[in-house]
């Protein structure tokens, strides 16, 4: 008998060592790949980006994109919590934080008892939980089997070696922007944003109290708030008990009337629960992309940085600060401009405003109010321009040697093509049948003259100028109808950086919708360059612009205001030009002003012919006054003036009609090596405009000559300059065309 007592004794201690040395191995192979405390270190949560104007201000939150699944999240630092929802949160989740070394043995024992009666409650600590959703967070859904258990064996080194390398206050902020809270909320501040709208350091002592019970179940405790509403109680009455809130404290937090998003809840005046109804439970996912302002703004420069930077950059990693070039005071002014406008049946609009030098885009509307959708008509619809095209008929013309006061017959033209014969006419169908100036044929916005120009200055020169501006040709051809908009269309916003060349020296500049992207520690990711496209030399583009002013303020001959009228603004000084395409498809202004160039478009989507009334509208009926208040509003209390003027332009009056020099005519810019000095009296010489060259058949501008190009070269270097160049290095040179080439060496 004691020897089978021993043998006993024997195996058992054998299958013990056995089931040790088992265990032992089963426990290093689990462990024997701990993932490095490094990878903490350079861990990068997915986070909600944040679009901001250019003053800091929120505009919109887009989520990232989390296991397949958009995730809201931002990161906030420990001072970015209020202290009372950072105690509900340890009172409730780890007691004994600030005690322990990462493991709680006393609350793991805790947690199994009352798991085992029904109650869920969670055994781990703040920083096992850290562990959890961070460096094992592949096994972290794993709750049974092996990759349950080799989560929870990983978890306590790990632990323990977090509590080593970081400070407890570390660890709590890892932790409140890592624990789920129900739904697509990761983080305390999706969890505020969830359940309250509000920001974490605005949450009181009772959201706070909510948000640290629901941790647990979030999902399942939502949908009970009675149940929900008692373990509140519960953990009020231990934080005071525990010392963390007064007696006082806690009892003003459960008088709080606490109703979070979702649910429709009344209290006695005691703080009891009266009746709790949940009406809608979606209403706590926070949207994948919650647009508070500018909505088709924030569509295009979503658009833009999946093109710049990639779509794993925007929605994959996320957590980004997104600094638009929005100038909050416009965009208001251009939502408030475009609300309750009279315009053409079914009619659809876009309204864009830029600055000028930089192309920085500081007001977007994409749609009349109340569209739905997001195709931005302001970006993404091409239309046809008009008239708005033929300042760019004229500034080549003016780039090839004419004069505001060179004068074109207005007169019935006729042009075979394969489709018959093209006989073009002017807006209202009267025509002058005599030479008139082209400024004047610009004021009235006549096709005829516009025409004829395009047809003397050679229509690939005004085709080559067209496409260098942004405009797109059909085929890729230049027509003469591209003269007065046919053949051609452009985006409003298109437009408007075209006519930036007229007011910043001469360049088209590339619309710019970004100031900058910064990841979440601050660091530049992406800043985009002003990118511009040299169209005129200052002379030639400050003429247009003068022609432009023109446009607003001449009164012609005969008639009693101009085109434009409606579009002055009192104590500004602004320009533009009216476009209305055939059968009123399409109705612009574009104009500018000291600090903006803007352009409207009123048109249908469907691309038929509008009417108001039954009659066919015109772009100067429907367009300008809208332009004009929103200019006016965007711009109140900012400089205003005229753009500076270049050197070698000098002012002189000619008649508006014939070109003649007049003394009581229109005042006009012209090149100083054009103009005469004509002596009047003993004291006085004053400048006059060169005699008008009529322009009566075609052929080239300067009869005898070869076609010429004006082009900036860079002094230092003998070749083309760049936007970048110092404005000392430039020089303009006129070469004929097949020199340029020459010039392109850089």
């Amino acid at each position: 008998m004691r020897r089978l007592l021993q043998i006993v004794r024997i195996v058992l201690i054998a299958a013990f060592l056995g089931a040790t040395v088992g265990a032992g191995y089963v426990a290093w192979l689990l462990l024997r790949d701990l993932p490095s405390l490094e990878a903490l270190d350079n861990l990068r949560f997915t986070a909600t980006s944040t679009f901001y104007t250019r003053d800091g201000i929120p505009i919109a939150d887009l989520a990232s994109v989390e296991d397949g699944r958009a995730i809201a999240r931002q990161l906030v630092q420990l001072e970015e919590v209020s202290p009372a929802a950072i105690v509900a949160v340890v009172v409730s989740e780890d007691q004994r934080f600030f005690k322990h070394y990462g493991i709680d043995f006393i609350r793991l024992m805790g947690g199994l008892y009352y798991s085992l009666r029904g109650d869920l409650q969670g055994g781990s600590t703040i920083t096992t939980q850290v562990v959890k959703n961070t460096l094992l967070r592949d096994l972290a859904f794993e709750r049974r089997g092996i990759s349950g258990l080799e989560r929870k064996l990983k978890e306590f080194p790990l632990a323990i070696q977090i509590e080593r390398r970081y400070s407890k206050e570390e660890i709590l902020e890892m932790y409140l922007n890592v624990v789920p809270w129900g739904g697509n909320a990761q983080g305390i501040w999706a969890a505020a944003q969830a359940y309250f709208g509000k920001e974490p350091s605005e949450l009181n002592l009772a959201e706070g109290a909510y948000l640290a019970v629901l941790i647990p179940a979030p999902n399942t405790r939502y949908l009970d708030f009675p149940s929900t509403r008692r373990r509140i109680k519960v953990l009020l009455d231990n934080m005071v008990s525990e010392g963390w809130v007064s007696q006082a404290d806690a009892d003003a937090a459960w008088r709080y009337k606490l109703v979070p998003k979702g649910w429709e809840i009344t209290y006695d005046e005691k703080g009891n629960l009266k009746q709790a109804k949940l009406l809608d439970p979606s209403v706590r996912i926070v949207p994948e992309r919650n647009v508070r302002l500018a909505p088709y703004f924030v569509f295009e420069v979503q658009r833009y940085l999946k093109e710049k930077i990639g779509a794993d950059k925007l929605r994959e990693q996320g957590g980004l600060r997104i600094i638009t070039t929005l100038d909050l005071k416009m965009q208001t002014a251009a939502e408030k401009a475009v609300v309750g406008r009279r315009l053409p049946d079914q009619a659809q609009l876009a309204l864009v405003g830029l600055e000028p030098n930089s192309g920085e885009v500081l007001a977007m509307v994409g749609a009349r109010p109340g569209t739905e959708g997001e195709f931005n008509r302001a970006t993404q619809a091409w239309r046809s321009p008009g008239s708005a095209i033929k300042p760019f008929t004229y500034g080549v013309a003016l780039e090839a040697g004419w004069t505001q006061a060179t004068t074109v017959r207005d007169a019935p033209v006729e042009y075979p093509t394969p489709q018959g014969v093209w006989r073009p006419k002017n807006f209202d169908g009267r025509y002058l049948d005599r030479p008139v100036s082209i400024r004047y044929a610009l004021d009235r916005s006549l096709n005829l003259p516009a025409i004829r120009t395009a047809e003397a200055i050679g229509i690939q020169h005004l085709g080559d100028k067209l496409r260098a501006a942004g405009f797109r040709l059909t085929g890729n051809m230049a027509v003469l109808a591209n003269a007065i908009g046919g053949g051609a269309d452009i985006t409003p916003i298109g437009l408007a950086a075209a006519y930036a060349s007229f007011v910043n020296g001469g360049y088209r500049v590339e619309p710019q919708l970004v100031l900058r992207v910064e990841d979440n520690k601050g660091r530049i990711i992406y800043q985009p360059e002003t990118k511009k496209v040299l169209l005129w030399t200052p002379q030639v583009a400050y003429q247009i612009w003068d022609m432009l002013k023109g446009y607003v303020y001449d009164v012609p001959p005969g008639f009693r205001s101009s085109l434009a009228a409606e579009a002055r603004i009192p104590g500004r000084i602004v320009g533009g030009k009216t476009g209305t395409s055939d059968d009123a498809i399409d109705l612009w202004f574009a104009g500018a002003t000291r600090g903006l160039v803007a352009t409207l478009w009123v048109g249908r989507d469907d691309h038929k012919p509008q009417r108001m009334g039954g009659i066919e509208p015109s772009s100067s009926m429907v367009n300008p006054p809208i332009w004009r208040d929103f200019v006016e509003q965007a711009l109140r209390g900012r400089p205003a003036g005229d753009f500076p003027q270049p050197s070698g332009l000098v002012l002189a009056r000619f008649d508006l009609l014939t070109g003649n020099e007049s003394s009581s005519g229109v005042a006009a810019l012209f090149p100083e090596r054009q103009v005469q000095r004509t002596q009047v009296s003993q004291a006085v010489t004053r400048e006059a405009p060169p005699q008008p060259t009529y322009i009566s058949r075609p052929g080239p501008a300067v009869a005898s000559t070869n076609a010429y190009q004006t082009i900036a070269v860079d002094s230092s270097t003998g070749c083309l300059a760049s936007p970048q160049t110092p404005t000392e290095r430039v020089v303009w040179l006129q070469v004929p065309d097949h020199r340029v080439k020459e010039y392109q060496c850089n």
